[in-house]
């Protein structure tokens, strides 16, 4: 989705030609109107080209006239250059040719995260807390993130050359790195966050990701799993077949997963699980909220619509519309809107877009609301709506933007910079809290940074800093989950999951109960 939120630019541009070329492509029919219509665009762009005192380079002009004419019919068709659909590529399929790190743009410069775990980075001594400076003698100064991954990954086993700023380090550290191949793993957290409760969050769907849910799956069950968390917060979708998969793990037998339909409502197709499909026996919460769209819906939506397990979280993205992935000359691609997909219980969960793309990619969030949609019902008579995304069964305020500690942990990158600090100079303990001593460190060093913390900000905001801190001394030492678990013990949404857990442990009786054929039974529970 950020794609589309970072191209408004493109709009300024289409004023001159789309705002033409739109309603004639629209309006002519046959051969003869839409050589009219193209040779009517064509001379727009020739006078945009000499007349402006900037003039674009013609691929970039063209690029914005492909993406405004797919804008006018929805916001999800989108055209994809070289780069764009090579990363695409590389994220379904689940692995790249890169060096294996997580960075981070900071205030510094581009911040190595956490190496990977036996990566290309690692193994030639890159740490976390090395501020990336260049690449390949580039200067990564006002740099993205984004910038610095396209450049960062190649072809596998060429060399990719960083100069590398390290605390504690006068001159800047020279690496040379062959890059090899990455896995980016959609599973990426899978624990157990307590005796019996496992935890699985997956980040986006890609080709892999079904493989590696089931993996996960068995991995927690032998560790003791009798229930299940699943996180699709942030989740923004991916690939339909994947979101497929892990329904079929889910779900029981011969249960509608989703359905498509097409122009008008033709061609309506259905995907279903199996005849065969055993349910499996573990309570179930998923967790949610307004970034989780597209695939995450349609897993979510199954798994509610069927009473298999609870939701949590805020009210989903709503995105029913399927692009298919066109290749253009194997090397450029175009996501064609080409169906909307429904929910087993027939709920269409499109958000509105009629308005403008300012307001479908930045809702008000403040009110997490229920969908304005007609109501539908799940197995078991529960009440569900469409049209605006999935409403949780639970539903959390949405988290309000502290200043202090959005300042302090991505402006001033302070949280993340401490704790290299610290592990450098006193060292980090797995699962280790930020105490007292450690706070009164960290104060001593803002203050020595020219981060100045009033005592009214501290008292106000010292619990909130003492958790970030413990987040990251874990990260930088023991790598990117060891930080998440400790923010785990914290998270409302998680919190709420396991509160409610008897609730989907209840459902999951129930849809038992049915798959035996007990039905009076099932009355009577109710």
């Amino acid at each position: 989705m950020a794609r589309f939120i970072t191209r408004n630019w493109m709009w300024m541009v289409m004023a001159a030609t789309v705002a033409v070329a739109g309603p004639l492509l629209a309006r002519t029919s046959g051969e003869g109107g839409r050589q009219r219509s193209l040779d009517t665009l064509t001379e727009i762009m020739d006078l945009v080209q000499k007349q402006t005192p900037e003039p674009p380079p013609s691929k970039q002009l063209a690029h914005a006239t492909i993406q405004g004419m797919l804008h006018t019919l929805d916001p999800h068709s989108n055209y994809m250059d070289e780069s764009e659909f090579r990363l695409l590529r590389e994220e379904q399929k689940g692995s790249f040719f890169g060096i294996g790190a997580i960075i981070q743009q900071h205030d510094q410069g581009i911040a190595i995260i956490s190496p990977m775990k036996g990566g290309p980075a690692e193994r030639v001594g890159i740490r976390s807390g090395d501020i990336i400076k260049e690449i390949d003698g580039t200067n990564t100064e006002g740099m993205s993130s984004n910038a610095a991954l396209q450049k960062l990954r190649g072809e596998k086993g060429t060399l990719v050359e960083l100069a590398v700023r390290r605390a504690g380090l006068a001159d800047l550290m020279r690496f040379s790195i062959p890059r090899a191949e990455v896995p980016t793993n959609s599973v990426y957290h899978s624990f157990m966050l307590d005796a019996d409760t496992g935890f699985i969050q997956i980040k986006d769907f890609g080709e892999t990701t079904s493989d590696e849910f089931e993996k996960a799956v068995a991995s927690l069950k032998k560790q003791g799993m009798k229930r299940l968390v699943l996180d699709l917060r942030f989740n923004g979708g991916g690939v339909l077949d994947a979101a497929i998969g892990i329904c079929r793990q889910l779900l029981g037998p011969d249960q509608l997963i989703v359905s498509q339909k097409g122009r008008d409502g033709r061609d309506e197709s259905q995907t279903r699980t199996s005849k065969g499909a055993q349910l499996d026996p573990f309570p179930l919460v998923v967790l949610i909220n307004r970034l989780s769209a597209s695939a995450s819906e349609i897993v979510t939506g199954a798994v509610q619509d069927h009473d298999r397990g609870v939701v949590v979280g805020q009210t989903s993205w709503g995105k029913g519309l399927v692009q298919s992935l066109l290749p253009i000359n194997r090397s450029r691609g175009l996501a064609l809107t080409t169906a909307r997909y429904y929910t087993p219980s027939g709920r269409s969960i499109q958000r509105d877009y009629t308005h403008g793309l300012d307001d479908y990619y930045n809702p008000e969030d403040e009110k997490d609301t229920k969908p304005q949609g007609p109501a539908f019902k799940t197995d078991l008579g529960r009440t569900v709506y469409g049209g605006g995304g999935i409403n949780p069964d639970y539903s959390l305020p949405v988290a309000k933007v502290n200043e202090f500690m959005a300042t302090f942990r991505f402006r001033h990158s302070a949280f993340f910079r401490f704790a290299v600090h610290e592990k450098e100079h006193f060292g980090v303990r797995p699962g280790q809290h930020a105490d007292d001593a450690v706070m009164a460190r960290f104060r001593a060093w803002a203050q020595e940074q020219s981060l100045t913390i009033s005592d009214q900000d501290w008292e106000a905001n010292a619990e909130a800093m003492r958790e970030q801190i413990s987040i990251e001394m874990q990260n930088v030492a023991f790598g990117i989950e060891a930080g998440f678990k400790i923010q785990c013990e914290k998270d409302p949404a998680i919190l709420k999951a396991l509160e409610v857990m008897p609730e989907a442990e209840g459902l999951l009786r129930k849809k038992q109960l049915i798959a035996r054929g007990a039905s009076t039974t099932v009355a009577a529970l109710r």
